[in-house]
């Protein structure tokens, strides 16, 4: 038997050859990727905004298009998803005669929890590890990755008031770079930049700045007390699946407080797993946060709820429905809208083929032509006369107008044979080239979508560096511009010295003339010594002499 493939829009994207695999597709629908990355590439020009917009457009249309079979994550998706199908063709009334709420075409499978129940590992996950972080204090933990279409400023806006009647609440952000080709947010930066402003960063409000691998989660996930995933209010949102954080939630047994309009507040409210407050209101936020931090009773509730949510949300149940659709066979809900075409197409092409063949059987039994052995002539009298008349031309003369009738219809019979295996060729031959051009067609489609969509995440990862380059740049003629200041005062400076030194020597005698007075006066000097010498000679001589 042949493979049954499940696969998502980011496998596609990244290899399209995969739409025109041969065996049965499942395209797993869970993440609604257009209305992310409106959210997403709401930064960016317009332009850029758009191109990406086409390309999730183009690479849905593929998907709904070719899959056998689609998952989605909630109720909801499966709505919005049913209408694409239906845009497309993809619905008919003989597929809804056999499956009247095509739960084999389009089934909701969310994301689940383990079937194995979380246990810490006794390694050091928050507590002991954050600075201002013991075992005394209650944490409330932010789960998930700071995406832009998340809400975590609300919640730190929210934590002066829940500081101000529970002094040992503590705000833990999971704010880890995700490892893998993510676009860089804009979220994490403003987030801890408005915990500082607060004056709440490292005091009441912190990051966790490492990647928590997967299977270490649970260590950090236990040491919470109440957990929080807030969200604004757009398409995504509405759309999105149950978000794995919150599944995490249920699967520790912690309470969450989220925002209101998405699957999982609904899932929590439906089931008292914890509070649910409108979107962006800090002040519901800080009291459901205060509610669950000093209500023990309330606190174990909704505890325990969240346990029995998670029990309902085990993978080994929620992938019932895929082992449902891969024993359904192959039938006509499979088929896409372009492959009915097609089907069409070939009824249409084989109906002429039989009119033609049943046109040629008339031809092959109608060409020959033969005279009648006897003509039956109105009257006797009239046949004495043109037997009499008529002699052997007559008969010669007819026959070579039959064989060259029958010759001309023989050629005719032959001529539609011929035209008849041409056709057939051309049919096959165009059959083939319509196959290997669709084909084509699909995987360069996907394939300029692939690299449209690498150039988009290149050009986002560079953007960053070239920033920081310009930010050099302007440090750096800031710097230049600096010392070209420096060096035009040194030269002006320069220039003042040498004009000094050009008026001292312009003032001041030659040095040689200078030298040489010098010695004359040490001359004279010496002269002067003598003298003296030779007088005080002259007065001890004198005194002696007295």
């Amino acid at each position: 038997t042949v493979p049954i493939v499940l696969a998502n829009g980011f496998v596609a994207a990244a290899h399209p050859e995969l739409l025109g695999y041969q065996g049965r597709l499942i395209i797993d629908l869970y993440d609604p990727i257009a209305f992310e990355n409106f959210e997403l590439f709401r930064p960016h020009p317009f332009a850029a905004r758009q191109a990406q917009a086409e390309r999730d457009v183009a690479l849905l249309r593929a998907l709904i298009g070719r899959g056998d079979h689609f998952l989605c994550a909630t109720e909801r998706q499966r709505d919005l998803y049913m209408g694409a199908l239906l845009a497309l063709g993809r619905l008919s009334p003989d597929l809804i005669d056999v499956d009247p709420l095509l739960q084999h075409l389009i089934a909701v499978v969310p994301f689940g929890v383990s079937d194995e129940p979380p246990l810490a590992s006794g390694q050091p996950a928050l507590v002991g590890v954050l600075d201002d972080l013991g075992p005394h204090h209650q944490i409330i933990l932010w789960s998930g990755g700071l995406w832009d279409w998340m809400d975590p400023q609300t919640l730190v806006r929210a934590m002066p008031k829940v500081r101000a009647s529970v002094p040992q609440a503590r705000l833990v952000f999971l704010a880890g770079r995700h490892p893998g080709a993510v676009a860089e947010m804009t979220t994490p930066v403003a987030t801890r930049q408005l915990a500082a402003d607060l004056g709440l960063l490292g005091q009441g409000v912190h990051f966790y700045d490492d990647w928590v691998p997967y299977e270490r989660r649970a260590d950090f996930l236990l040491e919470a007390t109440v957990m929080v995933s807030l969200h604004r209010d757009h398409l995504e949102t509405r759309y999105a699946a149950v978000r794995s954080r919150v599944l995490d939630h249920f699967w520790v047994g912690r309470p969450s407080v989220l925002s209101a309009g998405d699957a999982a507040a609904e899932l929590v409210e439906k089931h008292q797993a914890g509070e649910v407050v409108p979107v962006g209101d800090v002040d519901a936020v800080a009291k459901a946060l205060i509610r669950l931090l000093i209500d023990q009773q309330r606190l174990e509730v909704y505890s325990a709820n969240a346990r029995m949510i998670a029990q309902g949300l085990r993978w080994s149940q929620i992938v019932q429905p895929v082992v449902a659709i891969c024993g359904v066979s192959r039938a006509a809900n499979s088929i896409s809208s372009d492959e009915k075409r097609v089907e069409q197409m070939e009824d249409r092409l084989q109906s002429i083929i039989r009119e033609r063949n049943e046109l040629i059987k008339a031809l092959e039994t109608q060409w020959p032509i033969t005279l009648p052995a006897d003509v039956s002539l109105p009257t006797q009298r009239l046949r004495r006369w043109l037997t009499q008349r008529i002699t052997g031309w007559t008969e010669h003369a007819l026959a070579q107008v039959a064989n060259a009738q029958r010759e001309f219809n023989a050629t005719v019979v032959n001529l539609m044979y011929r035209v008849a295996s041409s056709f057939d060729e051309q049919v096959r031959q165009s059959q083939i080239q319509f196959g290997t051009f669709h084909s084509q067609f699909q995987i360069y489609q996907h394939n300029v979508a692939h690299h449209l969509t690498s150039l988009t995440q290149q050009l986002a990862e560079l953007r960053p560096q070239v920033q920081t380059l310009q930010q050099e740049l302007r440090l750096a003629q800031q710097e230049l511009q600096k010392t070209q200041q420096e060096l035009q005062t040194t030269r002006q400076e320069l220039q003042e010295i040498l004009l000094k030194l050009q008026m001292a020597r312009d003032t001041l005698p030659p040095l040689h003339q200078h030298v040489i007075d010098l010695e004359q006066q040490m001359l004279d000097i010496q002269a002067t010594l003598s003298l003296v010498a030779d007088r005080l000679s002259r007065i001890s001589t004198n005194d002696h002499k007295s």
